[in-house]
């Protein structure tokens, strides 16, 4: 059964709504190297680095292109305004599965001049030093384990204790660290919660007096109002993740239904925020679902609206589909974007995921989209080969505040309708 509002779903409203891919820049004509009436759009790596970059403008092929500490501008003649960006990435980390990641954004000058695409970054391992201390959370009704974030700039490194008192000692990032003493019940959700400055390490939590939560370190329970959940769907549930100041962050709750934890005053500080993420899905499990995610950076009341679903069969099989974006929930709204994935097995623990997106401004009222095939450039990877078995999720997304833009400040929102399956390809 293919999982419901799998990785790609989440990973895509990442991408448009928290991460923000874009920058900002209007699409005037200037001066951009290929004559007076040409104009530059600059797309730069500020996370992590792609192993191969290739690009296309107007309806030219893609051909491989190479960074310049990190950037990369492209003169878009006058009269083209259509132009893509795509690059390879190999996740850090040695999991089961070594997944290499292609990306393929498809934008227009209307979507502005500057970018910033991403790589998961191969971060190195922080300066790090012993931090000890003790919690108590006793008091807490419902305490099942203690965690333990220290953060050190965007360095963030946890100590998981089962118990509702326990001692610990860990390797933190050496320095001033800000550090966040959780408790959770057997959910695995937040029910209490304290923060700490400055505190030294290699050194003692608290001076080496132990931690003891009470009733002013408990969350404060928020209701979440769900509005136009399509008939035949399940009930829908909310991740909620509480994000230190744009430098890391952790899981309130990963299923929350009608209300979320906010956390107490004692744990937050300038600049933190709330991500919520509310997905409903067909009950059919057919891969058909709806999602609304939005940031906030004050705990209260949150409510989701769901866009109407959107009914599709899925592409006809091949190694490089075109998928049908026909659905008219979003007419007469910005910020909207058309995605689509495929996940294939290259070997037994090897796996190719290739994504998909395009602007509104690129399809220019088109519905349908297809896979480009990057297999002549270098480092990219071929399509799947006759009788592989592919995954396939296609999404239309919708955001507050423009494709491929930086977050706003202060509160963002997007909504999306998916759908998904498997075939073999021919």
């Amino acid at each position: 059964m293919l999982p419901s509002f799998s990785r790609s779903f989440l990973s895509s409203l990442v991408l448009v709504l928290i991460v923000g891919c874009g920058g900002g820049g209007s699409a005037a004509n200037g001066n951009g190297g290929g004559g007076d009436n040409s104009t530059t759009v600059t797309f730069t790596f500020k996370v992590g680095t792609p192993t191969a970059v290739a690009a296309r403008i107007g309806s030219g092929a893609f051909t491989a292109q190479t960074l310049n500490a990190g950037a990369l501008s492209l003169s878009i003649p006058s009269g083209t305004a259509t132009f893509a960006l795509a690059w390879v990435c190999v996740p850090a980390g040695s999991g089961s599965v070594q997944q290499t990641e292609q990306f393929v954004f498809d934008l227009s000058l209307a979507d502005g001049t500057s970018f910033t695409p991403a790589c998961a970054p191969n971060a190195p391992s922080p300066q790090t030093g012993t931090f000890t201390g003790s919690v108590d959370a006793s008091a807490i009704p419902g305490t099942a384990y203690l965690n333990v974030f220290a953060e050190n700039s965007e360095s963030i490194l946890p100590d998981y204790m089962s118990g509702a008192v326990s001692s610990f000692s860990f390797a933190a990032p050496a320095g001033s660290d800000r550090v966040e003493v959780l408790a959770l019940n057997n959910a695995n959700t937040v029910v209490a919660a304290r923060d700490f400055t400055n505190q030294a390490v290699p050194g003692a939590l608290n001076n080496g007096n132990t931690v003891v939560l009470g009733a002013a370190d408990q969350v404060v329970p928020e209701p979440i109002t769900y509005n136009n959940v399509p008939s035949g769907y399940l009930t829908p549930i909310t991740f909620v993740a509480f994000d230190t100041n744009g430098a890391g962050g952790f899981q309130l709750s990963s299923a929350a239904t009608t209300q979320y934890p906010a956390m107490p005053a004692g744990a937050v500080e300038s600049g933190d925020s709330y991500s919520f993420f509310a997905v409903a899905n067909n009950s059919a499990g057919n891969g058909e679902g709806v999602a609304a995610a939005l940031t906030s950076t004050t705990g209260g009341p949150v409510s989701f609206t769901f866009p109407a679903p959107w009914v599709y069969a899925g592409p006809t099989p091949a190694a490089l589909p075109t998928l049908d974006f026909a659905y008219t929930g979003f007419a007469g709204k910005t910020g909207v974007v058309q995605a689509a994935d495929l996940t294939w097995m290259t070997g037994p623990s090897a796996a190719v995921y290739s994504e998909l997106i395009a602007t509104s401004g690129y399809q220019n009222g088109s519905t349908t989209l297809a896979f480009p095939d990057l297999s002549a450039v270098s480092g990219f990877p071929a399509p799947p080969s006759s009788g592989t078995p592919v995954i396939w999720l296609a999404q239309i997304l919708q955001s507050s505040y423009g494709v491929l833009q930086p977050s706003q400040s202060g509160g963002t929102s997007a909504s999306t309708v998916q759908n998904g399956g498997t075939f073999n390809v021919p």
